[in-house]
C-alpha cells in the first residue's frame, strides 16, 4: 500500500472586498441620481446608517438587498458586488488532493494567507 505523505497546495479562491464594493455601490447610487435617504426610503430604514455603513465597507447588503440595488441602479449584482482572490494553502495527505474543494475532506487543514 502507498504511504501517505502530507502535501501543500496553494489554491485561489474569490471573496467579497467590502470597502471597493461600498465605493460601488455610492458610485452607482449617486450614477442613478439617489440620494442615501432615497435609498433608506426604498428599504425602509429609520435611519441612514446602514447605507452609509454599505458606502463605506463595514457592512455589506443582504443577498435580498443586493437584488434590490441592481433593479434600482440598473444593474446585476455581480457589477455591485467587488471581488478579490486570496490565497489559501491547504496542507493535505496527496491520495486526497483531488477533494481539496469537497467539503468532506477531513484529512485537510486550511491556512488564509490574504
Amino acid at each position: 500500500m502507498e504511504k501517505n505523505h502530507m502535501r501543500t497546495v496553494t489554491i485561489q479562491r474569490p471573496v467579497v472586498d467590502l470597502k471597493a464594493t461600498g465605493v460601488q455601490i455610492k458610485s452607482l447610487r449617486i450614477k442613478s441620481g439617489y440620494t442615501v435617504h432615497d435609498i433608506q426610503a426604498v428599504f425602509g430604514f429609520e435611519y441612514p446608517q446602514a447605507v452609509y455603513a454599505w458606502e463605506c465597507g463595514k457592512s455589506i447588503p443582504t443577498i435580498d438587498n443586493l437584488l434590490v440595488l441592481a433593479h434600482l441602479f440598473d444593474v446585476s449584482v455581480e457589477e455591485i458586488v467587488i471581488q478579490r482572490m486570496i490565497e489559501i494553502e491547504v496542507s493535505c495527505v496527496s491520495n486526497k488532493i483531488e477533494k481539496l474543494c469537497n467539503k468532506n475532506c477531513n484529512d485537510c487543514k486550511l491556512r488564509l494567507s490574504a
